[in-house]
Parts: C-alpha cells; structure tokens; sequence
C-alpha cells in the first residue's frame, strides 16, 4: 500500500516564528490526536525509507504511534534510535526529533513529547479566528478626528478580516484605510495601514466584512501584527484564550 507523506524541512530554512512556544507542545499535538492522523518517521541523514504511521494518543507523557509498515531491518532496529517525526495538518506542516523510541507490548513506538516542536505555515491565506473579547478592537481612523471601531473576525500574518456596521464608512476594493490601530481598554498598537482586498455580506443585515492586507508595513507594524496573530493562536490552544492578550507585543 502507498501512504502520503511528506519529507521534514531543512532546519536552516525554517523561521524562528515556526517554533511553538514549549509550554504549548502538548497541547498543540493533542489537538491533532483525535484524527488519528497519518506521519513520516524518516532517518536523520536522509538515508534510508520513511516509515508510516498513525498517531494514536500520548499515555504518560508518550506519543504512541502504530507502524503502518514493518521497517527494514525489523521492528528492534528502531529501538534506542531518533528519527524525524512529519505531520501535515489543517493547521499546517508539523515536525520534531521523537528521540529514545521503544516498542512496548502491543508493538507500538514510543518516544517522549518532544522539547522543540516546529509548525510551519507558509500558507498566506493561514488565519487564526479573532479572540471573542468585546474588549478587543480594530479601530479604522476615517479622517477630521473620526475613528470607527470594528470587530477582528480573522488575522493572518499580513492580513485581516474585519466586521463593521454597514453604511458606517465607504467599503470598496481597493480602498485604503490608514493609521488605524489594535485597541485593547488602554492599551493599543502602533498605527497600521490597510488595503481592502474583498468585501462581503456580514453575519448580520447591518453589517458588511472586508478582508484587508497590510499596506506597505514597517517592521514595528510586522512585529506588532505577527505577535498578536500568536497570541491568540498560542491561547486558544492553551485553553486560555481569556488572557491571550499578555502574549501581545504591543499590550502594556
């Protein structure tokens, strides 16, 4: 039987940004569990066959994981060993070294959660749904002293998508909106361009959603947009999606 998966990538091309956060590990794998998904072991130094198998659950502090396959040289030859772990997802393309492997009596491989988990989402169309916290913010500044707050629905890394009440302002494709800004109670970010990319009906008769990219960022706007995109990620796979704002560069 031929399986799909999918080869790890080299560590020297992967950004810092892919790393999880250690704390987050557990329950960044976990979330997974439940598919009971299909990963790659491969070798190390790239020689030799990749090995298929399905991830069945973490007991004690263990990933266990069923062959799909018998490995060449048998099953004993993965024992005491290391090999690269891949996991294509939904949520994108996940990898870890599952060092000290073992088999225990049902035959299955063992290793320990690992202490550096990569998940890389090169896709830019990769979003994270906004936090549900009225006391979140976007706030569009419409010029002559007038700002308009909307409501964050998704955020990407270099982009956004925003609920407004219709008639509120002009919403056209291609339009730019400048200086607008998070807000969070007292605390807000840096000032951020937009540039409105598609709009759509809202939820709601009243309301209308457009989805923005970034408009020429400078690299304080990078930093601010990208680490509260990772913050609400990082909380809602903790189970803390209540204080996802302390992750946030820009809160004080």
């Amino acid at each position: 039987m031929r399986f799909n998966i999918f080869p790890p990538e080299g560590l020297k091309s992967i950004e810092p940004k892919f790393h999880v956060e250690p704390r987050a590990i557990a329950k960044t794998i976990e979330r997974e569990l439940h598919k009971i998904p299909l990963a790659g072991l491969y070798p190390i130094d790239g020689n030799g066959a990749a090995i298929p198998v399905s991830l069945l659950g973490i007991h004690q502090g263990l990933l266990v994981m069923k062959l799909e396959i018998k490995p060449e040289g048998g099953f004993a030859s993965l024992v005491g060993g290391q090999r690269i772990l891949v996991l294509c997802s939904d949520s994108g393309k996940m990898q870890f070294l599952a060092s000290n492997l073992r088999l225990n009596d049902e035959g299955n491989l063992l290793c320990p959660l690992p202490a550096d988990l990569i998940l890389i989402q090169r896709r830019k169309e990769f979003r994270t749904l906004g936090p549900a916290d009225d006391d979140l913010n976007f706030v569009l500044c419409l010029g002559a002293g007038q700002e308009l707050l909307t409501k964050v629905i998704d955020i990407s890394d270099h982009g956004i998508l925003l609920d407004l009440r219709l008639g509120a302002t002009e919403v056209e494709v291609g339009r730019y909106w400048h200086s607008g800004y998070f807000e969070r109670l007292r605390s807000r970010s840096t000032t951020i361009d937009l540039e409105i990319k598609n709009v759509r009906p809202g939820a709601d008769i009243d309301r209308i959603r457009a989805g923005c990219e970034l408009y020429e960022p400078k690299k304080q706007v990078l930093k601010e947009f990208e680490s509260t995109r990772s913050a609400i990620e990082n909380a809602r796979v903790q189970s803390r999606l209540n204080r996802w704002y302390l992750g946030a560069s820009w809160h004080e």
